[in-house]
Parts: structure tokens; C-alpha cells; sequence
């Protein structure tokens, strides 16, 4: 196994080639842990989902394993599968349950709809329905080839052996102090005398320094240890649900019994969609993958090769197509199952050239959308999907929304890609859906809930309004790519809403680049994100700035924060049909 640094862009990027099998993720105890599974004679669902389960443990900042996410794998015979576990509201959650603050101002990082006492993001009734430690569970004994208790293994280590407390975590502790000493669980695992534990450390300075402090995780450990040994039923039926719902009684929780007897992944097909000869594969689910797709769907017409563009132009139409897009996903996209959705009109490739044709010759209009899009739009309709909706041919059944108001968090989520020799490919996201989820921990379990609530608008009468047991509109998109080579590429991101933009952006330079270093390419490449009311510009391209006006753009330089946000934090393996696998991971992104 080998391991290089590129920066064959502007962005640095880090690369790990096997002969075996390979996984990335945001930490390196997550890594270790996958890599170890290939040790063992594991293939990379093994690794992914031990890689996600120490995650679940060491990212509290990020990620709950008491949260949602999805997973999707791709098989050696070619087949595509989606394990959805995304984000469910409780059975008992109605479109008026939190109280509206209309003196609050939105926050800048989350966009939220503000709710008296932020109760639609932190608290007892912020959770979403438990699913993704079930998920993994099911995901590897369905495809999986090590045993369960040797898959769970290394998180069990890193919730009894504790993992580091850092300064990215003592940086969020400090910021969500308050809420963390509110909760009896939260304050007894992440602080000590009301202060995070570790901020008392001179370890940032170098472990000759001084040794970091670790943070165990006892009642987790032993959950861990629980499901490792009985399998999903403890999470459903079995003694950890049991827990569950004494602490949802407890602590007065909108969560009940009912919802873990519903919280089972959905094992089906994945959405797919051709773009330029590759098969792009995303979940079904109401997440960012349909954005996505529908800016990959726009794209390839109207830039039908984009060799010829330069810098310039390409930069701006891009801009361009993510904005059109986001405009139809703050007001459209909803619950499918809840809520009439134009998908098929959305992804038609007839709309498609409708938005190709617009984003050529019409610039973007800024004084058009006087506040955030995601408020804007989710009153007012920028287009009209549903004559594109087969069966539809006047849009006559279109809904009408309006709810002054609109919910898009948020920012804590990881993303864990793995491929091996064999051909499989796995890509895994899950979230607590905010820093420290809902800050609220389960005291029998050790489980952090999460912030599920806060992806719907809180306001009723918007097509992602709460409805009861639905799904809110995620931004969480992992995606697998097949190359017309065959090279299966899994890749995802954490960072909120710009999760979608970088993973539009990654599979466009994926099958328009060329070479054997494409994916560390696609990652060093400097990307856009135009999801809020101004585009955010890499440095690299400061200079558009003065003759593209309607940019409105927030330059960003090129730096070393740890863990920063401002174009998504993304990562991939690939697997060809010969040669080695290869990983690739934004040094800059993970504070590498």
C-alpha cells in the first residue's frame, strides 16, 4: 500500500493505492479500522461499515450512530443497492408541534427557520427516528463477509479506550457549552467540571508536549457490544430498544415505540441516471442525490463539451446551473410519499434542456431574490416542473406552497468511500444533522440523538413541512459512479447544503477528466458552491470576480482551518477494472 500527496490543482489532496482493498474517511482511527478489516480477508463492506461504526463513536462533533444516513454499494456483478436510512420524523410529529420565533434572525452556517428555543435542533423533541446503527448492522450481514463481532470490534475499542479529544472537538464543546451542560448524559461523557474535557490540555502543541486526553464512552461500548452479539433485533425488539424507550418516556421524547418497530433500512434499487456514457447511482430518498442529478442532467446539455469552455465561462455557467437548481429543490422537493413531487419532471431530460436554454442566455437576476434562496423559494416557484411530470401535460394537479418560511441545515455529518480488488465499492453517509445532534444522550445507552427535525421547514403549508413519520429533505448525498471504462468510483462529502454542489462538481470532473490520476484530479480541482445568495469562489478563481457581477461572490483563500466547510469536505475511492484501487482524500478540508 502506498500513499502520495497531490496538488495537481490548487487543492492539496492525499492518495492511498492497494492492491487489495482501500477506505477514506475523516478520521484516522475510522481508516484503521476499515483497513484492518482487509487484513482480516474483509471486502470494503466490511471496512466501510466498520469504518462508519468507529465514526459513530469518535465524531460526536459530526455524527451519531442513534442518526440517519444511507449507504450504497456496489456489487461485483455490476448491481447497484441502496440501503436507505435516512432521516424519518417520529409517528407523533405534526406540521405545528414547534412554536415559531419571529424576532429571531436566521443563523448563517444552518439556515434555519427560527423556533422558539431552537426546539427543531436541540432538545427532546429535535430527534429523528434512531436508524443507521441498524443499517450498518444490516447492511454488512446482508454483503458483508467477517464476522459481525470482528466488524464491530475496532468501535468497541474506541468507545472503551476513548478517542482524542482535539481541538476541533474542545472548539464545538466550547460552542454548544451551554447545551451540553444541560443534559445529564451529554455532560457526564463530554465534560469535566463544566468545561470540555480536554480543553485544559497542552496537547495541540505536539505530543512531546503533553499526551491528549480521551474521552470513553462505557454505556456505548456496551451497546455496541449488545448488538455485535444479538444482531438488529436489539435495536428494534431487544433489550437496547427496551432502554430506548424508557429514556423517550423519560425525557418526555416525540419518539415512542412504535418508531423503532419502523426504523429498518429500505434495501432497494438506487436512482440512476446516464451522464456523458457514466452511470451515476444516488439514493431515492428526498436527499441531495436528486439535486445532484438534476444538475448533472442540466449540464451535459447545455454544455455538450465542455473541453471547448474556458475557465471563465465554465465557472459561470456552473453557477448558474446550481442556482436554477437549488431554486427547485427549496421549493419542490418534499416527501414523495407524503406530498405530490414532480421527480420525473425534474430529472426529464426535456426540463433539462428548458434550464440548459435559460442558464445560457439569461443571466441570474440577484435583485430577483431579495433574502436567503432557501426562504425565497420555499414560497415562490422560479420554475414550473409539473408539465414535464408524465401524465401531467398542463401541470393542472401542481401543488401550491407557501410557508413564509424555510428550514436547510446543517453541517454535522461524515462520509466514509471504500473499494476493493473484487469490485466492490461502497459509499456511506450518516449524520447527527448538527454539531452534538439534538445534545441530548440516551443515559441507559450511551447514544447521542440526533437533530433529525430540523431538515423540515417548521412552518406548515411548504412541501417539506413535518408530517407525521415522513421524511424531510436531507442534504446528505453519497453517490456511486461507474465510468464507461468500468471503473465503479464511490465518493461522498460532509458540509451541510454544499454537500450538493461538491458532488455534482466531483462527478463532472470524474468523467470529463482524463487519465490514470483522475480522482485525486477531481478532488484538486477548485470547485464552487452557489446554494446561498452568493457564490462562494476558490482564490484560484479571485479574478472572475470583477467581470462576472452577478456572481455576488465571497472569495475564500486557500488555508489550513481544520475541518472547514466552505466547499463541502469530500472524499472517494475507485476501483478500475485492472490495476490497483485508489483512494483519495481534501488534505485541506480534514486539517491534514
Amino acid at each position: 500500500m502506498t500513499t502520495l500527496t497531490h496538488d495537481s490543482g490548487s487543492i492539496p489532496v492525499s492518495t492511498r493505492t492497494s492492491d487489495r482493498g482501500t477506505v477514506v474517511g475523516a478520521r484516522d482511527a475510522s481508516v484503521r479500522a476499515g483497513l484492518e478489516m482487509y487484513e482480516l480477508g474483509g471486502n470494503a463492506v466490511d471496512a466501510a461499515v466498520s469504518a462508519a461504526l468507529v465514526a459513530g463513536v469518535i465524531e460526536p462533533t459530526e455524527t451519531t450512530l442513534a442518526g440517519s444516513g444511507f449507504i450504497l454499494i456496489r456489487l461485483p456483478n455490476g448491481e447497484m443497492v441502496s440501503v436507505d436510512a435516512g432521516p424519518l420524523a417520529p409517528l407523533s410529529a405534526h406540521a405545528e408541534m414547534y412554536e415559531l420565533d419571529k424576532q429571531a434572525m436566521s443563523s448563517n452556517v444552518l439556515g434555519l427557520a427560527p423556533v422558539v428555543g431552537n426546539a427543531n435542533v436541540t432538545g427532546t423533541r429535535a430527534s429523528g427516528v434512531p436508524r443507521i446503527l441498524l443499517a450498518l448492522t444490516e447492511a454488512h450481514a446482508k454483503y458483508g463477509e467477517l464476522p459481525r463481532s470482528t466488524v464491530f470490534a475496532p468501535a468497541i475499542r474506541a468507545a472503551t479506550e476513548g478517542f482524542t479529544a482535539d481541538s476541533w472537538f474542545v472548539v464545538n464543546a466550547l460552542q454548544d457549552l451551554t447545551l451540553l451542560r444541560s443534559d445529564p448524559g451529554c455532560a457526564e461523557t463530554f465534560l469535566a467540571n463544566g468545561l470540555p474535557k480536554g480543553s485544559a490540555s497542552a496537547s495541540p502543541y505536539g505530543l512531546s508536549i503533553e499526551s491528549p486526553h480521551l474521552i470513553t464512552q462505557p454505556r456505548l461500548a456496551r451497546t455496541l457490544e449488545v448488538v455485535a452479539a444479538q444482531g438488529p433485533e436489539a435495536l428494534t425488539t431487544g433489550g437496547i430498544a427496551e432502554q430506548l424507550i424508557k429514556t423517550f418516556g423519560q425525557y418526555g421524547m416525540t419518539l415512542g415505540a412504535a418508531d423503532l418497530l419502523r426504523a429498518a433500512p429500505r434495501i432497494e434499487t438506487p436512482r440512476m441516471m446516464q451522464f456523458r456514457g457514466a452511470t451515476v447511482a444516488v439514493p431515492n430518498a428526498p436527499g441531495g442525490g436528486l439535486s445532484v442529478l438534476q444538475a448533472l442532467n442540466v449540464w451535459q446539455r447545455l454544455a455538450s463539451d465542455s473541453a471547448v469552455l474556458t475557465r471563465s465561462d465554465r465557472v459561470l455557467l456552473t453557477s448558474r446551473v446550481l442556482r436554477h437548481v437549488f431554486a427547485d429543490r427549496y421549493h419542490w422537493l418534499a416527501d414523495p410519499e407524503r406530498q405530490p413531487v414532480p421527480l420525473e419532471g425534474l430529472l426529464s431530460e426535456t426540463y433539462a434542456a428548458h434550464l440548459a436554454e435559460q442558464c445560457h442566455c439569461e443571466p441570474w437576476n440577484l435583485d430577483a431574490v431579495p433574502m436567503e434562496p432557501w426562504t425565497y423559494f420555499a414560497d415562490v416557484a422560479l420554475h414550473d416542473p409539473w408539465p414535464y411530470e408524465p401524465g401531467n401535460p398542463t401541470g393542472a394537479d401542481r401543488p401550491r406552497w407557501g410557508s413564509a418560511g424555510a428550514t436547510e441545515p446543517s453541517s454535522g455529518t461524515t462520509h466514509i468511500s471504500a473499494a476493493d480488488r473484487d469490485g466492490f465499492a461502497v459509499s456511506i453517509t450518516h449524520t447527527a444533522a448538527n454539531h452534538f445532534g439534538s445534545a441530548v444522550l440516551c443515559p441507559r445507552t450511551g447514544l447521542l440523538f440526533d437533530s433529525a427535525m430540523a431538515w423540515f421547514n417548521a412552518k406548515p403549508g411548504a412541501a417539506n413541512s413535518i408530517t407525521p413519520g415522513g421524511r424531510p429533505v436531507a442534504n446528505m448525498a453519497p453517490a456511486l459512479l461507474v465510468q464507461p471504462d468500468g471503473t465503479a468510483v464511490a465518493l461522498g462529502a460532509s458540509g451541510g447544503r454544499r454537500i450538493i454542489s461538491a458532488i455534482f462538481h466531483l462527478v463532472r470532473e470524474l468523467v470529463e477528466g482524463e487519465g490514470e490520476h483522475a480522482p485525486e484530479c477531481a478532488l484538486a480541482t477548485p470547485r464552487i458552491d452557489a446554494s446561498g445568495s452568493r457564490v462562494v469562489l476558490h482564490e484560484r478563481d479571485a479574478d472572475l470576480v470583477e467581470s462576472l457581477p452577478e456572481f455576488n461572490a465571497l472569495v475564500v483563500p486557500q488555508q489550513s482551518l481544520s475541518f472547514e466547510l466552505d466547499f463541502a469536505r469530500a472524499n472517494l475511492a475507485a476501483t478500475p477494472l485492472e490495476g490497483p484501487v485508489v483512494s483519495a482524500i481534501e488534505t485541506r478540508a480534514y486539517g491534514l
